[in-house]
């Protein structure tokens, strides 16, 4: 590579996957924990794969409950003991996969799927200082959700709180480093849960991954608008191929295509919405290059097929954006 600037920029991506690689090698899974007071549970016990976790606390209805929770011991616990914390909803989809399990595919699952447990993870719904939120594309080489658009996240580390993760896998992906002291809170809320199988339908396949994600919030003291934090920009090709800030209209129009509502309101094919919008963001380039460009909108529009997914906003981002709606 001749220009120098270039050569450091692709280094520094370079050490960020590398670093990430190994400690994903190395890491101490955090694996979800539950406690039903309700059923005399006195201690936290860790959570089998094929367990639906909504089920566990017991819905309130809508596919919602509510529990608390808590990083201990390196271990996520989730509980409905309210003397331990405040309550936040806990959200599945209707086709959640581990619900609708029926008996002969669990039975037909590998061994090492079933005794996995449910791991953690984290994802950050930030805001700009001008009321903008970022959604990332997952890197179309990745295991789970290729191509699928999201908020900037992933699992949670050894002796991490819910605040350093969520910082730490936004820098990883979008090289935007932060500290809790650059927002207007001083740092970083859980917003909502999301009980989150892939793949996401028995239509697809049968389940290979269960998580929790635990969804943050944070919004960026002024002087830290979107263009601003553009130029901070250094995507992990890797991990993330495009990246958008969108605005309140945008992410109304992106809840509103829900996979819940889909037969209803008909939200299918690049014909029936946003066809001929776009977006402005930043992409990976086919040389690998990061660069600012125009973004079909339809996809961050459509819903997921019954046989196969493709690119598109995740269930469990809309379920958090919606919240973000509401609350802010």
């Amino acid at each position: 590579i001749n220009n120098p600037l270039l050569s450091l920029s692709c280094c520094m991506k370079l050490s960020r996957s590398i670093l990430k690689g190994i400690r994903a090698m190395t890491a101490t899974r955090i694996l979800v924990n539950l406690q039903n007071v309700n059923k005399n549970e006195d201690r936290p016990n860790p959570a089998s794969f094929t367990q639906s976790v909504i089920e566990h606390f017991g819905t309130t209805g809508d596919n919602v409950t509510e529990v608390n929770a808590d990083l201990q011991d390196n271990k996520l616990v989730l509980s409905n003991d309210w003397t331990k914390g405040q309550p936040v909803k806990l959200k599945r989809p209707s086709f959640c996969p581990i619900t609708n399990l029926t008996s002969p595919i669990r039975d037909d699952l590998p061994a090492d799927t079933k005794s996995r447990g449910i791991d953690s993870g984290v994802a950050l719904i930030l805001e700009s200082a001008d009321g903008k939120v970022l959604l990332t594309r997952r890197a179309k080489t990745l295991r789970t959700f290729p191509g699928v658009w999201v908020p900037p996240g992933g699992h949670l580390e050894e002796n991490e709180t819910f605040a350093m993760a969520g910082l730490r896998e936004c820098h990883e992906e979008t090289g935007l480093k932060m500290s809790p002291q650059q927002f207007v809170s001083e740092d970083l809320k859980v917003l909502a849960l999301w009980e989150s199988v892939y793949p996401t339908k028995l239509t697809i396949g049968p389940p290979k991954r269960h998580h929790i994600v635990v969804y943050l919030y944070g919004k960026l003291k002024p002087g830290f608008d979107a263009n601003t934090m553009n130029k901070q920009l250094q995507l992990e090709p890797l991990e993330t191929d495009a990246c958008a800030w969108l605005d309140r209209d945008l992410v109304k129009r992106i809840t509103e295509a829900d996979e819940e509502k889909a037969t209803e309101h008909g939200y299918k094919t690049e014909e029936s919405v946003g066809k001929g919008e776009y977006v402005r963001g930043h992409i990976i380039d086919e040389n690998n290059r990061q660069v600012e460009g125009n973004i079909p909108l339809w996809p961050l529009l459509t819903v997921s097929g019954a046989v196969s997914d493709h690119e598109r906003v995740s269930t469990g981002t809309k379920f958090a954006l919606e919240e973000w709606l509401q609350r802010v």
